[in-house]
């Protein structure tokens, strides 16, 4: 079996034993939590500024909650932009690990530079640029060891980022969910739901498909 494929599969198989039969399990996985959260609320801030609009503050709170303050720009794109942005983000970061590992170490410096942005320019509390500080260290150590090693890494995180929005799904993006259907009213809050959810599981389907089986 594909040694990518076969971290893919314990990472998985660990995340969902985690969460669901260890005690205390959601805590061991808190930096996953709030790493999707930042990716998330970065999703709304970048589709704010790419229709026009602009960002005042990002937060990510202790419990795995956060929310992005943004003004003007498209609503729709932006409210997508959360859950799907983070996705497909979640998906970038496997897709490197898998197919581009002499890229895995520029990734992180782009990846560091966006927590940074985030925590000083878009400053919301101390507690969230903490986490992206403390995250952007864990990065620039990271970056420091062989290319391989961050490639598995970049695979890692980006596995337990897409699962933990996957498994989310009726959670984390419901507040974007009922304001695009009150945009958007075509259907109801539950069936935008489940269509957004189907878009995520394609895109990791195409994206693990055309990784690992090309």
């Amino acid at each position: 079996m594909n040694k990518k494929l076969i971290l893919i599969v314990v990472t998985a198989l660990l995340y969902w034993i985690l969460v669901n039969y260890v005690p205390y399990g959601m805590y061991v996985i808190l930096p996953i939590n709030l790493f999707v959260t930042f990716l998330h609320e970065f999703g709304h801030a970048f589709f704010a500024l790419v229709t026009g609009g602009s960002v005042h503050e990002v937060m990510i709170q202790p419990n795995g909650a956060g929310y992005a303050i943004t003004a003007g720009g498209f609503a729709p794109l932006i409210l997508m932009g959360g859950y799907l942005g983070s996705a497909i983000l979640g998906n970038l970061l496997l897709h490197i690990g898998i197919c581009k590992p002499k890229a895995s170490v520029y990734t992180l410096y782009v990846l560091v530079a966006v927590l940074l942005i985030t925590a000083i320019v878009w400053f919301s509390s101390i507690f969230t640029s903490l986490v992206l500080i403390a995250f952007s260290v864990v990065a620039i150590w990271i970056s420091k060891k062989s290319k391989n090693l961050v490639a598995d890494i970049l695979i890692v995180i980006g596995t337990a980022s897409v699962i933990y929005i996957i498994n989310d799904y009726n959670v984390g993006p419901s507040s974007d969910i009922a304001k695009f259907s009150k945009i958007i009213p075509l259907f109801p809050s539950a069936l935008w739901a489940v269509l957004w959810l189907a878009i995520v599981v394609y895109i990791t389907y195409k994206n693990l498909k055309k990784s690992l089986f090309k």
